[in-house]
């Protein structure tokens, strides 16, 4: 009794959502194909910033949406950007010896998706930011906050290729 009623109800609600009208949509928009992805213009003074930054939103790109990365000869859409700030910042230091325990890097970019056919500039942003933590104490230096910061950066940026609602 407990199994047919079970089954009954899962039957209706196929039936309710079959019969509503719901179609799934890919958050990313149909027209593009492929993305070019320069390396990153890097501004700062942290040395090969540009490099992990840009490897790590192709990676992204490739990962997290249906686009192709090729050269830009080949490409419908073009990724630029530069890194226009880097820097660490002290969270927490230790009473007894007054060094850091916890630090963070933060990483800024600006970026600008343009549409290679039409010219059109589909995303632009200014001052675009992620953060994170890394310590000292346990022995991490800022290369641990930096490739953190980096990675969460370029799913963020990633993110912001998503079609327009």
């Amino acid at each position: 009794m407990k199994r047919a009623w079970l089954t009954a109800v899962v039957l209706l609600q196929l039936a309710a959502l079959s019969g509503c009208g719901y179609q799934w949509r890919s958050p990313y928009r149909e027209d593009i194909k492929t993305v070019a992805v320069p390396v990153f213009v890097n501004r700062t003074y942290y040395r090969g910033l540009e490099v992990t930054l840009s490897q790590a939103v192709i990676e992204d790109i490739e990962t997290h949406t249906p686009y192709k990365v090729v050269p830009k000869e080949r490409a419908d859409t073009i990724l630029e950007g530069e890194i226009t700030a880097a820097k660490t910042a002290t969270l927490g230091i230790s009473p007894q010896t007054a060094l850091p325990q916890e630090q963070e890097f933060d990483v800024e970019v600006s970026f600008t998706w343009k549409n290679l056919r039409t010219g059109q500039i589909m995303v632009q942003r200014k001052n675009f930011d992620e953060k994170a933590s890394y310590y000292p104490t346990l022995g991490e230096d800022p290369s641990v906050g930096s490739q953190s910061a980096v990675e969460k950066l370029a799913l963020s940026v990633v993110q912001e290729l998503q079609a327009d609602w």
